[in-house]
């Protein structure tokens, strides 16, 4: 249940930005002259800008949009390493009143990511972390370790990675201490690149797997792997004809007993939303005001609390109320 409340809580964040479509903010010429050139955009003075008077915020929005496809909530590609750099400092720039302190906090993010690598490193390498929040992601990678099935073993291992940058946005300031806003900047966009690249790479190997090996069925791998493969398939925004296809996979299993009804219900809503259709079960939502959590538009709102009794996922009453704490910081 842990694994599938964060996937949601994430899919919360992301469904908010689903509104009426609006203009695309565009970069300027000097900006997108630096988008495939990334020593040029680190040396760039992003400061020059502000003092022009430009609205910064709008820019580096520019930069995430042009990662965006139609296909989905987070469908498309990950920031460049070029646009990244490009991003975070015109977020950092705003946090600043000059040179000085913008450098200083380029230097404090560049130290706190090394530690960040070193300690990610160190876990996957069989270090044990008792501290929350990565207590559960070092007990995810000892099973790994422990786990005699070699197809099993990768799953378990990219889970735990998958599980680990997800953490680090509640958890970082424990390895790497805290950082002012300008720093901190700099170290969320590299944590959110991190991520689209972990969730890549995961995708690309369970695609080649499944088509390999089929699902990971609860009674030949067990309901750990079949849990873990979902979760994995549950974070493949980007590829969502590929999410598209393991739920048509998944439906014959529930049946048999092979997968988790709860696990195809959440990814059928997921798919749902992704390609702008109702959803059935209530999973999916958004921040609608302060500590309010509402799903996406309903299928059947009549019938969602029976269906999500069929997939044994409780009242959308009850998972509204554990969903309301994500959106604490939404303003109004």
């Amino acid at each position: 249940m842990m694994f599938r409340f964060f996937v949601v809580a994430l899919a919360g964040l992301l469904m908010a930005f689903q509104a009426a479509p609006s203009p695309r903010p565009q970069l300027t010429p000097a900006l997108s002259a630096l988008v495939e050139d990334a020593a040029a955009a680190r040396t760039f003075d992003y400061l020059a800008l502000k003092a022009e008077g430009v609205n910064l915020r709008t820019l580096a929005d520019a930069v995430y949009m042009r990662t965006r496809t139609e296909g989905g909530p987070a469908s498309g590609r990950c920031l460049t390493e070029a646009e990244a750099e490009i991003q975070s400092s015109l977020m950092a720039a705003l946090a600043v009143d000059g040179p000085e302190a913008f450098e200083r906090d380029r230097a404090a993010a560049d130290e706190a990511l090394g530690k960040w690598r070193a300690f990610s490193r160190s876990m996957a390498e069989g270090r044990v972390v008792t501290e929350e929040p990565f207590s559960w992601v070092s007990e995810r990678y000892t099973a790994a370790a422990a786990e005699t099935n070699p197809r099993v073993r990768e799953l378990l291992t990219r889970a735990a990675g998958d599980q680990l940058i997800r953490r680090a946005f509640e958890g970082a300031e424990q390895i790497w201490g805290p950082l002012s806003p300008g720093a901190k900047a700099r170290t969320d966009t590299a944590l959110n690149t991190m991520m689209c690249e972990t969730d890549g790479a995961n995708t690309a190997w369970l695609k080649a797997d499944i088509a390999a090996n089929g699902w990971f069925l609860i009674s030949t791998s067990g309901e750990t792997a079949s849990t873990t493969a979902w979760l994995m398939a549950q974070h493949a925004d980007r590829d969502p004809a590929f999410q598209k296809a393991v739920l048509a996979m998944l439906e014959p299993l529930v049946a048999r007993g092979e997968t988790s009804a709860a696990n195809y219900a959440y990814l059928w809503d997921r798919v749902a939303v992704g390609e702008h259709r109702p959803q059935r079960y209530g999973t999916q939502g958004r921040c609608a005001a302060k500590d309010v959590w509402a799903p996406q538009e309903l299928e059947d709102p009549d019938r969602v609390d029976a269906l999500r009794a069929e997939a044994d996922i409780g009242t959308l009453a009850e998972y509204a109320s554990h969903m309301n704490k994500y959106c604490a910081d939404v303003a109004g």
